[in-house]
C-alpha cells in the first residue's frame, strides 16, 4: 500500500541536484508542503500548497486535514531529510507507517565534494536557528567540525569557538552551494568576523 506522505529531499538548492526519485514523487502528489522557495520551485501550478515557516504545528495540522480528505502529500525539505529538516516533526506526528522518505543530496555532501575531502570523521552541528550548548572543551577531539550557520549571532559564536578551541589553520566558509552565488573562502578569524554571511552558510574548521 502506498504511503500517504512522501518526504522529499530537494538537494542543496539548484534544481539539477534533485533526484529522479524525488521528481517522480512530486508528480504523484496532490498537496505540497514546505518552505516557500521550495514550493515555488517544485509544486505544480494549481496544486494546493501548505507553506511552512515558523509555525510548524500549524503546518502539521493543515497536513492532517489534507490526509483526512485522502490526499497524497509531498513534504519538500532542503538538502537531505535526515539533517536538520522538517522530516523529524512530520514522522513524529504521523508515524513512519504513513511516511516514505526519499533522501536528497545535502549541502554537507556537496561541500566535501567541492573540497575533495573525506568526511567520515566530521562532526556536524547546527547553529542556524539556535546556538549549540556545546563548549570548546567538548569539541576538542574533533578533527573536522562542520557548522551550519546563517545569521550574525551564529557568526559570533563560531568566532568565539574557533579562538577558544585553539586550532591552528583557517576557517573554510561555504555560501550558497550549488547556486549562481556560490562562494568558498578560506579565511582566518579576523576575516571571518568581517564577512556578511548568506543564510545558506556552512563553516568548516579543520585541525592541523
Amino acid at each position: 500500500m502506498t504511503k500517504k506522505i512522501t518526504v522529499i529531499g530537494c538537494g542543496p538548492g539548484a534544481p539539477e541536484y534533485m533526484t529522479r526519485a524525488g521528481l517522480q514523487a512530486i508528480a504523484n502528489a496532490d498537496v505540497f508542503c514546505g518552505a516557500t522557495h521550495l514550493l515555488k520551485l517544485y509544486a505544480p501550478e494549481g496544486k494546493p500548497r501548505i507553506p511552512v515557516a515558523s509555525d510548524i504545528e500549524g503546518a502539521l495540522a493543515a497536513m492532517a486535514s489534507a490526509l483526512s480528505e485522502g490526499k497524497r502529500l509531498a513534504v519538500l525539505v532542503s538538502g537531505d531529510p535526515g539533517l536538520c529538516s522538517l522530516a523529524a516533526p512530520v514522522i513524529q506526528r504521523f508515524g513512519l507507517e504513513t511516511c516514505d522518505v526519499i533522501p536528497g543530496i545535502s549541502s554537507i555532501q556537496l561541500l566535501f565534494a567541492r573540497l575533495g575531502l573525506d568526511w567520515m570523521e566530521a562532526r556536524i552541528i547546527s547553529a542556524h536557528k539556535s546556538l549549540p550548548t556545546l563548549s570548546a572543551t567538548e569539541l576538542a577531539s574533533v578533527k573536522t567540525l562542520v557548522i551550519l550557520c546563517g545569521h550574525h549571532i551564529s557568526q559570533q559564536w563560531v568566532i568565539e569557538l574557533y579562538l577558544s578551541w585553539g586550532k591552528a589553520g583557517k576557517l573554510v566558509v561555504c555560501q550558497d552551494l550549488s547556486l549562481p552565488t556560490e562562494r568558498i573562502d578560506e579565511v582566518d578569524g579576523e576575516m571571518f568576523s568581517k564577512m556578511k554571511l548568506s543564510s545558506r552558510t556552512i563553516v568548516v574548521i579543520r585541525s592541523s
